[in-house]
Parts: structure tokens; sequence; C-alpha cells
């Protein structure tokens, strides 16, 4: 079976990690970030799952508490390891956000959605010298469909009417 959601590094590199070309110091920043974000409480435990592709609620993580599915060493205290234990548990019962949904269908795991979309950002940004967030609201999504030994690729363009006000160098 072929993981949907993120891994914890995947996680990081796609959601935390700033952009290329970013100010050196924002790579810094986010290199502490990670390594000072464990032991996580357990609303922020469920935001980290939910942004990593799991539909997770602090109400989910006190269930798998209580099922002894997860068992932090601390109560509301969640390390990368409990993460990715209920992480596992959650993947293995597809329990996930709708975009991760949307990407197993698709035929492709959450994470070759991110990175292109990201790319694309980078790229139009760049070609236009100015920040393009990272939304799909502003791409047309290209997909090219699964094969027997291959996954699906996805690849993203800028929307016509993005790329129209960004030439006429106005806000989107």
């Amino acid at each position: 079976m072929t993981r949907i959601g993120l891994t914890h590094d995947e996680h990081f590199d796609l959601r935390v990690k700033p952009r290329t070309g970013a100010d050196p110091a924002f790579h810094e920043a986010a290199q502490e970030e990670r390594d000072q974000m464990f032991p996580m409480a357990t609303v922020a435990a469920s935001h980290h799952l939910r942004s990593r592709g799991y539909d997770c609620r602090p109400a989910i993580l006190d269930a798998l508490v209580r099922q002894g599915v997860v068992t932090p060493s601390q109560p509301g205290a969640w390390t990368q390891a409990d993460l990715d234990a209920a992480a596992d548990h959650l993947e293995e019962a597809g329990i996930f956000t709708p975009y991760a949904v949307m990407c197993q269908a698709l035929g492709c795991r959450y994470a070759d959605f991110l990175r292109p979309l990201r790319e694309a950002a980078e790229r139009e940004s760049a070609k236009y010298g100015r920040s393009v967030q990272d939304d799909d609201q502003y791409f047309v999504m290209h997909r090219v469909p699964p094969r027997d030994t291959t996954p699906a690729v996805i690849s993203f363009t800028l929307c016509d009417d993005i790329r129209e006000r960004l030439e006429r160098g106005e806000e989107i």
C-alpha cells in the first residue's frame, strides 16, 4: 500500500521550509522551529497531522490514547514518534482530509500534489518578480493518469485570469 499522507520530513519540506530564494534567515528559523517543535500539545498535534493530510481533531487523538493505539510518555505531550504512530494508524484507517482523498482518487500521494504546486508557485514568482502563493486556486491542475508501474503525475500552470492580473501589475 502506498502512503497517501505526508511523512514528517515531507511535511517540513513542503509546509514549513521557506520556498527557494527566501532569505537565508527564514531557512535558519525554519530549521530551528523544526528542532523545537516537539513535544506538541494535543491541539498543535492535531493541526500538524491535518497539515500532513490526516483528518485528525484533538478528540481523535484522545481516542487513540484511550484505545492504546498511541501512548505518549506524558499526557498532552506528543513527540514525533507519537505523531508518526498516530499518522500510521490514520493512514491504515483511511482517515484523510479532502485534499488527500482527492489525491488518493487521482492515483497519487498528497506530496505528489503539494510539491508541483509549490514548484509552480516558485516558478511564477521568479517569472513575475512577485510572490505567487502556492494556492491551487491560482493554478490549473494537470494530471497524467497512473499506469501499472507509475503513479499519476500532477503539474500546474497559472490560471489565465491570474496571469493577466500579474502581467498588469495588479494584486492577486
